[in-house]
């Protein structure tokens, strides 16, 4: 069994600083856990694509605002509190993001703590 307390692994390796976002990267694939599993806060103002060619993403919106674009549809999606998407490997989509919005992640395979899914800005 796993057990982490989020306050223990902020401000290390596991604690993720992009241009874009902050990921608390909570279950990493060295973990042996099966899935990752992330605490993500975009940043606003940020408009990038994103995807995994290889893993499919689950993201639910816990927190803040944003609007997801679906790019082999063209759907437009509104992010908010409650909101849930699973974006199988290969799906590419747009976030605009209006106001910092936290994201909890479940990879499926897990990251292995590098990746960033930023496809561009």
């Amino acid at each position: 069994m796993i057990f982490r307390n989020i306050a223990d692994i902020q401000h290390t390796e596991r604690d993720v600083h992009h241009e874009y976002y902050r990921s608390t990267r909570l279950l990493l694939a060295g973990d042996g856990a099966g899935v990752g599993l992330t605490d993500t806060t975009l940043h606003p103002g940020v408009k990038g694509t994103y995807g995994y060619p290889d893993r499919t993403e689950i993201a639910y919106c816990v927190s803040g605002a944003a609007t997801a674009v679906d790019l082999e549809t063209g759907q437009e999606h509104a992010i908010a509190p409650g909101v849930l998407w699973v974006a199988p490997p290969g799906s590419r989509f747009t976030l605009t993001v209006t106001e910092p919005t936290r994201l909890i992640c479940v990879f499926d395979p897990p990251i292995e703590g590098t990746e960033t899914g930023v496809l561009d800005q």
